[in-house]
């Protein structure tokens, strides 16, 4: 008999493992016994709500993992047993081995796999004498004997005599002791091997838990940007703790060495030169010089809500450069200009401090994230707040209404039609020139 199965096999074995897996998940989380997840300020409806979602995120998890092992551990299993078939073919039974009772030789008259928990496998070989001795003798392919322990009697520790009597529905093993009569009996009822049980839900639910390929490497796509995620946490964390260190030995602040970092006013990535950095957090040297000079305070690093940036105003309001440009020379909005080490402008801030009833808070104007389900997957993209409230009834009081209009949907509509226009003919330019360079 071969242990080496065909592959499907070992998959449909794997699958019956993950789905008895996934259910006994399922089942911890809607035991009707626990209490709901219930913590101070939240409800039984929105605790029952978590409690979902904590299950649905860690069956996620779990069917994503077993995908993930899934080859590995059926190739692991196909190897183990073909590795069992050739001990198996391959082994050589010992030699020279002779009967207890009349010293004849014995031959082996067949052979088995042994398992044995912590151990290799070995395979086990029968003797038989030619005279039908008893006992009969087993050895193992590495030679050591496999002797059965005695029954011993539990009042004076003979060896038990044993007597066996079977039929067709079972065995029943009768052990006398010697010296005090005391009596054992045993029986082993046969029965015939159980067929599998019929599982209605196995098929629904194999298609819940057993990934397909395309869902596979969606998760695995999932746990390496987790990962990354996790680890570029971690050395954020290193260079914070670097940083606070320095920064506790050099308090007024200091040069940051290193191109790339983002300054916390303008946005820029720091050039050559360096970055400042001090407990405001990182500045690039051209917005430091300004607060140097008093162009502006220091804390607008820090308070990031306390003002908007001429683009966060664009966004915020759908407004053209030309039109904010207008309101600050008719003094309709109050800018605080940035130079460029005292000449120029470097960059423009909009401080609600000086357009106090003017400009709302930021968070009033936050875009929000939506989803839509298309073709069987979800997109998710983001929409500006003007779409989902009625922008002068959330924002009444403030002066910027004053001089803003609702656009009409076939003006936008206009204006959308017209951007996709330039935007095709500036790809079909592109394409030309593509073309001539060929």
């Amino acid at each position: 008999m071969t242990h080496l199965k065909p592959k499907q096999y070992y998959i449909d074995l794997y699958d019956r493992y993950t789905v008895e897996q996934c259910r006994r998940t399922e089942q911890l989380f809607d035991k009707d016994d626990d209490p709901p997840l219930e913590t101070k300020g939240v409800s039984k409806k929105e605790a029952a709500q978590i409690q979902e979602g904590a299950k649905k995120w860690y069956l996620r998890i779990q069917t994503g993992e077993r995908y993930l092992n899934k080859d590995k551990t059926i190739r692991e299993w196909m190897d183990a047993d073909e590795k069992r078939d050739n001990l198996l073919e391959n082994a050589q039974a010992p030699e020279g081995i002779r009967c207890l009772t009349c010293r004849n030789l014995v031959k082996p008259t067949f052979k088995e796999l042994w398992y044995e928990m912590d151990k290799p496998d070995r395979v086990l070989f029968m003797f038989d004498c030619p005279n039908k001795c008893l006992p009969r003798r087993a050895f193992f392919s590495d030679g050591d004997e496999w002797r059965t322990k005695p029954h011993l009697c539990p009042r004076c520790s003979v060896p038990l005599s044993s007597k066996e009597e079977s039929d067709d529905k079972k065995a029943v093993f009768t052990r006398t002791c010697p010296k005090c009569g005391h009596v054992e009996t045993e029986e082993i009822e046969w029965s015939a091997k159980k067929e599998e049980e019929f599982d209605p839900n196995f098929a629904a639910d194999r298609d819940r838990f057993c990934l397909t390929d395309e869902q596979g490497r969606e998760f695995s796509d999932m746990k390496f940007n987790l990962e990354r995620m996790a680890k570029f946490a971690d050395e954020w964390k290193e260079k914070e703790k670097a940083l606070a260190e320095k920064l506790e030995a050099n308090p007024n602040g200091f040069i940051l060495e290193g191109v790339g970092r983002t300054c916390a006013i303008c946005g820029n990535g720091s050039r050559e030169d360096g970055s400042w950095y001090d407990k405001y957090g990182l500045k690039c040297l051209v917005c430091q010089k300004a607060i140097d000079d008093g162009e502006i305070p220091a804390s607008l690093a820090k308070d990031k809500d306390g003002w908007y940036s001429k683009w966060e105003l664009e966004r915020a309001f759908n407004l053209k450069s030309q039109t904010l440009k207008k309101w600050i020379r008719e003094g309709i909005i109050k800018s605080r200009t940035v130079s460029y080490y005292g000449k120029g402008v470097h960059t423009e801030l909009f401080l609600l401090e000086d357009n106090k009833g003017f400009l709302p808070p930021k968070k009033l104007v936050e875009s929000r994230s939506v989803s839509e389900v298309k073709d069987g997957k979800t997109w998710h993209r983001v929409e500006e707040w003007y779409k989902f409230v009625d922008p002068f009834k959330h924002l009444k009081g403030y002066k910027i209404m004053e001089h803003m209009r609702v656009v009409p949907p076939e003006e936008m509509a206009a204006r959308e039609e017209e951007k996709k226009k330039k935007w095709e003919q500036k790809q079909a330019l592109r394409e030309a020139k593509r073309k001539r360079k060929k």
